[in-house]
């Protein structure tokens, strides 16, 4: 679909263009405007470019700086501040109207909205700006500029919205209506107050056919931004409020800057959130307050700016990534319908070398209200062609692309054979004439092929069979087609749609029975033929059966085997000797090998049962039945434990051997590193780890397996649950034991003598110092296990004579594996220090003091001893030291 050719040419961005031609889209690449945001362009109704601008620089079709073309005062940092209007009922003068919102003294600039004139004749036929920067209103504009048709089809209305004074700080509260003519701009407008304040930012659009006006702006809460509709009434010029959208955009700085409707008016889209998300809302049902009803698209980096209707009805998107421009534009595909269903497309259209900036093109919106409206249908249905436009229509001059013409506001045509044509029409509007193109498509019907054979094979020759009528579709139709097939009895059951409800499994009920098919391809369009229904008797010769061992899918115990088709089909043309021509399959009944349905294919898993081969021959036809029987041998038995338990020394008890089952025919022990430790039947355990037994049988001159997986452990050990050593009574050192375990067991200190048969004991009178205690099950089975500990005491006595014997004299009992710390101090009888011991590896005091013997006599020590766990132990006393 293509609109007016004024809107052919899009200039835009960073050096970037493109073309609308016949449905395609061109990239353009003379441009020599860099534009970082407001744009304009046009062409004349041929589509032949006539001038550019950024409001600042006009170039000409030849991209060069139109003759008188620089210094106009238009602000190129705006949106959507700069607009062509082209004079009516003349092809030479345009109007390039622009705004400005800062002054600039040394250049005499000055806010207000502005136009120049551009003319084109005979002098100058690249066009000339004959007058510049006539002041149009010098109140402080915004940077919205917008324009549609006049209902009268032929005058223009141009709406900017500015404040009531000069100050550019101002709100703007005033939209200033002006009427463009044939006369030229109606420099005194209509004067008419917004229902609220709106900033400066954002951009202000109508829909298509004049009808809504949306504008972009601020809340009071910056954090809120809101779309105001107005309703628009292009033959008064009435703007009438209509309702606010509060788009809830979380910290947005700034209003929306990209806004469009779609064709149909049904839908708006909106760039929201700083340019990071891109909405769509229904007109018809818009749910203020909340958000929107379908995010199409996010971008954090490029961000989505500037939204634009084209030539082809689809609506451009354009990208700004803040530095040279973005390569691409986004394309929304089908802006008229709902939700996802609108399709965006992102980097549609490739730009390169040059770039989209925050802006495209503003056009008089209006130009995309004329548009041919048509279904594609069949070829040889009829095709209803009209075309709206933003003004009444009186008449329409029909080319519909194969010859023919016609004229008239509804025509009717229909084609000769199926195709895609491209539509024109000359819409007469006022003094008008618009020319607009559509592309259409005639369907082509399925093509079929009449008079084909479904033959199935009959058991007892009666000329009646079960069918499946699906099967037909291979014979009728070209391959692949994925065309709708509906089956009948008669031609009349066709006209009243009286469809055979189980196509599938169909039993005729005569020999060579017509059936009438019904095919409908994806675009609706039909065709019907009909075809017989056969029957024939092939008799296959018998089919030996197939043997599969039981563990062939992979799971042991489920009786399953996994069977081949490949393998099954070849073996069994080799069996019967069927040619390579014919086609086999496989199924779980009869009935299913009749109809072509449930196939087994590939890999698949079975129990033992009777399954039918079907052949097909090269035209599909039946070529046999046949039973044959898959078989499942039996798993080979293994009655092994997941676990067996030997001593810890097993040659301490008699030998644990463990048997595989008798029905096998050969066996393999394996360890854990899977070597073969024995063939034998029995096994005899002699150490723990993991093992395996692989057994083999031959059942049905097949050879199976099975295998199991087992452990070989020890009992669990004993453990201490607790060792209390009590040194309190100096007399008699007590040792506690408490074990955990399975059994009763035996304590011993010197791992020679044992005592006991019970799970706790009490050692007394145990000598002080470093002792070990041995424990061990009474059955000798257990690992035994050991631990020792420190009963903390001294010597009564030493003698230092130097024989080796009781030389030293020091605390017994300890060691640096249980404790941090000890510091012992030995005195006389008088007080006096004469030894200390600090360190755990000293033999003791050996009864000196300053390297001379002391005598025999008595002596006293103290001693604070600190454990691993902090506990401090003090202990004090007495002993002799003897000399002989």
């Amino acid at each position: 679909m293509f609109s007016q050719n004024e809107t052919i040419n899009w200039y835009f961005g960073n050096k970037a263009g493109i073309k609308f031609e016949n449905g395609r889209i061109i990239n353009l690449d003379n441009s020599e405007m860099n534009a970082p945001a407001n744009c304009t362009s046009i062409s004349d109704e041929n589509g032949q470019l006539m001038f550019y601008s950024d409001g600042a620089t006009v170039w000409n079709r030849n991209h060069e700086i139109m003759k008188f073309g620089t210094g106009l005062i238009g602000q190129t940092s705006h949106y959507q501040s700069v607009i062509i209007v082209p004079k009516p009922n003349s092809n030479k003068i345009y109007y390039l109207i622009y705004t400005r919102s800062e002054s600039v003294p040394s250049l005499s600039y000055n806010p207000g909205t502005y136009y120049s004139e551009i003319e084109f004749n005979a002098e100058n036929p690249l066009g000339i700006v004959n007058t510049k920067n006539f002041l149009l209103n010098k109140n402080a504009p915004s940077e919205k500029l917008t324009a549609v048709h006049h209902k009268d089809g032929n005058s223009f209305w141009l709406l900017t919205l500015n404040a009531e004074d000069e100050d550019n700080s101002s709100p703007k509260k005033i939209f200033n209506l002006f009427k463009i003519d044939e006369t030229g701009i109606n420099t005194t407008p209509t004067e008419i107050i917004a229902n609220e304040e709106i900033e400066n930012l954002g951009v202000m659009k109508f829909s298509p056919d004049g009808k809504k006006l949306a504008i972009s702006a601020n809340t009071n809460n910056d954090s809120l931004k809101r779309i105001i509709i107005y309703d628009f009434n292009t033959e008064t010029g009435d703007l009438t409020y209509s309702t606010v959208l509060i788009v809830n955009q979380g910290l947005a700085l700034f209003p929306s800057n990209g806004i469009e409707f779609s064709p149909n008016g049904k839908y708006m889209y909106v760039s929201i959130s700083n340019g990071t998300r891109l909405v769509q809302y229904e007109m018809s049902d818009l749910d203020f307050g909340t958000d929107p009803k379908t995010y199409l698209f996010s971008s954090s980096n490029p961000k989505i700016e500037s939204l634009q209707i084209g030539n082809d009805q689809k609506i451009y998107v354009a990208f700004d990534d803040g530095d040279e421009g973005y390569g691409f534009l986004g394309v929304i595909e089908n802006p008229d319908e709902k939700g996802v269903l609108a399709n965006y497309r992102h980097n549609a259209v490739r730009l390169s070398p040059n770039a989209s900036k925050r802006g495209l093109p503003n056009f008089i919106q209006s130009y995309f209200a004329s548009k041919i409206t048509t279904e594609n249908v069949c070829y040889v249905d009829e095709f209803s062609f009209s075309a709206t436009s933003f003004a009444s229509i009186s008449n329409i001059s029909w080319d519909f692309g194969d010859g023919t013409t016609a004229n008239g506001i509804n025509v009717k045509h229909t084609y000769s054979s199926p195709g895609s044509y491209t539509v024109s029409a000359i819409l007469n509007i006022g003094s008008q004439n618009i020319t607009v193109y559509k592309q259409v498509r005639a369907f082509e019907l399925p093509i079929l092929i009449a008079n084909q054979e479904l033959v199935e094979c009959d058991e007892d020759l009666d000329g009646l069979s079960t069918f499946n009528l699906l099967n037909i579709r291979d014979k009728i139709l070209s391959r692949g087609s994925t065309d709708i097939s509906d089956f009948y009895l008669s031609q009349a059951d066709i006209s009243s749609n009286s469809k055979i409800s189980n196509p599938e499994n169909f039993q005729n009920i005569r020999p060579n029975q017509e059936i009438f098919v019904k095919v409908t391809n994806e675009n609706g369009c039909f065709e019907t033929t009909s075809f017989f229904l056969r029957t024939r008797f092939v008799s296959l010769g018998n089919i030996e059966n197939v043997y599969i061992c039981e563990d062939s899918d992979g799971i042991i115990g489920n009786a399953e085997g996994e069977f081949d088709t490949f393998i099954l089909e070849n073996s069994i043309r080799n069996q019967l000797g069927l040619a390579s021509s014919l086609r086999l399959s496989f199924h779980p009944t009869f009935q299913e090998a009749q109809t072509n349905t449930n196939k087994y294919t590939g890999l698949f898993n079975e129990k033992s049962r009777t399954i039918f081969l079907k052949v097909l021959e090269a035209d599909l036809s039946c070529g046999g039945i046949k039973p044959f029987n898959i078989v499942v041998n039996s798993e080979p038995k293994i009655n092994l434990e997941e676990v067996y338990t030997i001593c810890f020394i097993p040659s301490s008890k008699p030998a644990v051997i463990i048997s595989a089952d008798s029905s096998n025919d050969s066996y393999e022990w394996r360890n854990s590193a899977g070597n073969i430790i024995s063939t034998s039947q029995n096994f005899t355990l002699t150490s723990i780890g993991e093992f395996s037994l692989t057994v083999y049988k031959t059942e049905n001159n097949l050879r199976c397996s099975n295998s199991k997986t087992f452990q070989v452990v020890n009992p669990t050990p004993p453990e201490f649950s607790q060792i209390i050593v009590n040194t309190e009574d100096e007399t008699n050192n007590i040792i506690e034991v408490f074990i955990n375990g399975n059994s009763l067991y035996e304590f011993s200190l010197d791992n020679i003598n044992f005592s006991g048969s019970v799970t706790s004991f009490t050692f007394s009178n145990v000598a002080s110092g470093l002792r070990t205690v041995f424990v061990r099950d009474i059955n000798s089975c257990e690992e035994p296990i050991q631990r020792t500990v420190s009963v903390i005491g001294y010597k009564k006595y030493f003698t230092p004579n130097g024989d080796g014997d009781n030389d030293f004299w020091n605390i017994e009992g300890l060691d640096s594996n249980s404790f941090k710390s000890i510091k012992v101090v030995i005195f006389d009888r008088f007080g006096k220090v004469i030894a200390s011991i600090t360190d755990f590896t000293t033999p003791g005091w050996d009864g000196s003091f300053n390297g001379k013997n002391l005598p025999a006599n008595n002596y006293w020590f103290t001693s604070e001893i600190i454990d691993k766990d902090d506990n401090v132990i003090k202990k004090s006393g007495n002993f002799s030291l003897i000399r002989n």
